[in-house]
């Protein structure tokens, strides 16, 4: 029998064969491991190095509880990044490695060294550690840059609003920089709130670029201080309203009540979500108890075995066990630390996974409290 396809015929013996030996042809070839990586795998990984070694250059003291920190490649220069995105910085202490992100403040323009900016957190083993004792000259290894939170001229709108709370400044101040510096062509108006004039931090610097550059502004709100010169309070609905709905792209960076504040006032002025950039964040909200159960942890070399709590995320319990495991955003946004559960009951922030993975029990310890014994396999 022969099937005509257009001008061609084809014997329908030797196409119910076809499978047959393509499969021979499958099975005969090459299937040792390559031995070389490909060009370009090469070239990215010169570009954009997983890890980098770097060494403080210089700490700035910007008030009692901030300092920037600039970070100098030990060797070559430091990979291209985008005015709003973020590092990883592996700090080694007490036997441990902790992980932190921090928004890069300096600009794009200067890639001889990255600089960020840290503020005081209560209780924080890292950012103490790194106000207190880091000195210069100390080497640290970096990841990155990482993050979305940066100007898109496609998406965003001409006009940006910055509404900034506490060290939220950091990346607003990288793109306030990357504008200046002609690298970024937009129209800048950041509110700053902050509680007294003394914790502003870059004021100084950021009064300078609104002088003399036409495109950037800036305006000061203090929540604890009255003030004759500039606004006292939170930043409010009044203030956010005198700038057009539809014009502006708000950038919104700051503590977790700041976003939660701010949220409520765009849901009253009805500003539509496509116009709202976040810089990452979560907050925990879930209400759990102080339990203990055993958390196992198979890598590609081994199988761990830790003490884990409900009210602690996987990834912390690890972090505590001196687990070298994926760390990144830790607030479930980047996936990076993407796992399998292979076994346990855990309670996680369900908008931070995407319904394949909740069907192949893939979850993001960085967000996942164990409720029971729990089994994971690192998936990196």
């Amino acid at each position: 029998m022969k099937l005509k396809i257009g001008n061609e015929k084809m014997d329908m013996l030797k196409f119910k064969n076809l499978g047959n030996e393509r499969e021979k042809i499958i099975n005969s070839s090459y299937t040792d491991p390559v031995k070389y990586d490909y060009k370009l795998n090469e070239l990215v990984n010169i570009i954009h190095p997983k890890k980098i070694k770097v060494v403080v250059s210089k700490i700035i003291v910007e008030n009692l509880e901030t300092k920037t920190f600039v970070l100098k490649p030990v060797k070559g220069v430091m990979p291209n990044f985008k005015a709003g995105q973020y590092i990883v910085l592996d700090v080694f202490k007490n036997n441990h490695v902790y992980k932190r992100s921090y928004s890069i403040s300096s600009s794009p323009k200067d890639l001889d060294s990255y600089q960020i900016t840290v503020k005081k957190v209560r209780n924080g083993i890292v950012s103490n550690y790194l106000l207190n004792e880091v000195k210069e000259n100390m080497e640290f290894t970096i990841h990155g840059p990482f993050g979305e939170f940066t100007y898109n001229k496609i998406r965003d709108c001409h006009d940006v609003l910055a509404l900034v709370g506490g060290s939220g400044i950091t990346p607003i101040m990288s793109l306030a920089r990357a504008i200046n510096d002609q690298i970024e062509d937009f129209n800048l108006t950041i509110i700053y709130g902050e509680n007294e004039e003394k914790e502003l931090i870059f004021k100084k610097e950021l009064d300078e670029l609104a002088s003399k550059n036409e495109k950037i502004s800036v305006n000061y709100v203090l929540s604890d201080e009255k003030s004759s010169v500039y606004e006292t309070g939170l930043i409010s609905k009044e203030m956010i309203s005198k700038y057009e709905v539809g014009k502006y792209s708000y950038f919104v960076c700051g503590p977790i009540h700041f976003y939660h504040h701010l949220n409520e006032i765009f849901k009253e002025l009805d500003v539509p979500n496509k116009y709202i950039r976040h810089d990452i964040y979560k907050e925990n909200e879930i209400e759990l108890h102080h339990i203990e159960h055993t958390l196992k942890v198979i890598t590609n070399d081994e199988e761990i075995t830790i003490p884990c709590y409900e009210d602690e995320a996987l990834s912390q319990a690890m972090e505590e066990a001196n687990i070298d495991a994926p760390r990144r955003c830790l607030v479930g946004v980047c996936g990076y630390c993407r796992s399998k559960l292979i076994s346990g009951k855990i309670k996680t922030d369900e908008t931070c996974i995407r319904e394949a993975d909740k069907n192949y029990n893939y979850i993001h310890p960085c967000v996942s409290y164990p409720l029971s014994d729990v089994t994971i396999k690192l998936a990196k």
